[in-house]
Formats: C-alpha cells, structure tokens, sequence
C-alpha cells in the first residue's frame, strides 16, 4: 500500500451514523481481530480483550447503557474492548512463556526480561493498571480502524458509553475484564450523507509545532 492508497482509505473512512442491514462476513472479522492483534503494545502484553457480539439481544440489552447510540444495535457485529484486569504479574509470565517459544535467548536474558516488566508493572493498583491498559486499547483502536477501511468494513468507535453498568450487565468482572469502548462493524447505511461529506480536520499548520530548547 502506497501513501496515496493509505490517504484514499483514510478519507474514505468516517464516523458511520447509520449502518445497513448488511452482514460482513465473518471470516472477514476474523481477519480484522487478527490484523488488529498485530497492532503495537507496551512490552507486547496486549493487556485486553475484545469480545464479539452478534446476538441482537445481547446488543439491545447494552442500548440503555448507550445514551441512546442506536449504532450499538444495529450492527453486523459489535466488538468491545476490555482492559484485562487480570494480575499483570500473571500476564507476564504466560507472554514469556509464548516469547521463549518463539525466540532462541538465554534464560538469564529471560530472567531479565520477566523482572524488568513486573518492576515497572507489578506495583500497579486496579485504577493505575486500568488507565494502562485502556491505552493499549486505544492503540490497538487506532491499527482496527486502518485496517476495517482497507477492507472496506465500516467501523464507529465509542466512548460515550456506561462501562460499569456494560460489566455489570456482561458479567465481565467474574471474567477479570472491564469494558474500555465498543466498536460497532457493519456497512454504510446508502441514505447516510455524512459518508459523503467533507472531513472537517485541523490543517497540518494546526495539528503541528516544532519545538527546541
């Protein structure tokens, strides 16, 4: 993909306000998930999950914790992203035995590794390790979205939603997660005009200052 290919996606990408009755396949979201997986992630942790819903019902029990986005039921699928609230001390070992199946390193260099995240990690409270792993997540929102355009899937990102209310419904805390946003997938609704309407972005001059000491 060329820069002019990545700007045409770009632009062709936007906020959908109605998706159609349309279904994208599922190997297609399968696909997305996979892509997305690739996305980067401090230490390689990937400190969350996302949970993929079909089920209309499903959908329409989380609507009266949408403030009223009915995008969250009407979709091919819905996909939430949750911080894995797991201890980080036990995320870590289970990525180091996934590294040491993949790399050819001493266990000193092991050894070193492991220590190394569970100092700058493992001290973390719920709140501190949430706040980390949301971030994560909006990395890994950031490679979803590229990647749902180039396969021409819509996809809305939203925040505006009820998160504790969502885990509660979910069950999500038995599950040791805790919902971070949800990404509505589907296709374009033909009667949406903002699919057509210009982007309104800050110029480069705005988006962008050098700085030196």
């Amino acid at each position: 993909m060329n820069t002019s290919q990545l700007e045409s996606l770009l632009n062709w990408r936007y906020a959908v306000r109605k998706f159609s009755p349309l279904s994208v396949e599922q190997s297609k979201v399968d696909k997305l998930i996979e892509l997305t997986g690739l996305s980067a992630s401090s230490y390689g942790l990937q400190s969350y999950k996302i949970l993929q819903i079909t089920d209309q019902k499903t959908k329409q029990a989380l609507f009266p914790y949408s403030y009223g986005q009915q995008k969250v039921v009407d979709n091919s699928h819905l996909l939430l992203f949750a911080a894995d609230m797991s201890p980080l001390e036990r995320q870590i070992d289970r990525y180091m035995a996934d590294f040491k199946s993949n790399r050819d390193l001493s266990d000193n260099v092991y050894s070193q590794m492991a220590a190394g995240m569970k100092e700058v990690l493992g001290g973390m409270g719920p709140e501190a390790q949430y706040r980390w792993c949301s971030e994560q997540v909006h990395l890994a929102l950031g490679t979803l979205l590229v990647a749902a355009a180039s396969m021409e899937i819509d996809a809305c990102p939203i925040t505006g939603i009820e998160k504790k209310a969502i885990d509660v419904k979910l069950g999500l805390a038995e599950k040791q997660l805790s919902t971070v946003l949800v990404v509505p997938l589907g296709i374009r609704c033909a009667s949406d005009k903002s699919a057509i309407a210009p982007k309104v972005r800050k110029t480069q001059e705005q988006l962008t200052e050098e700085m030196m000491l």
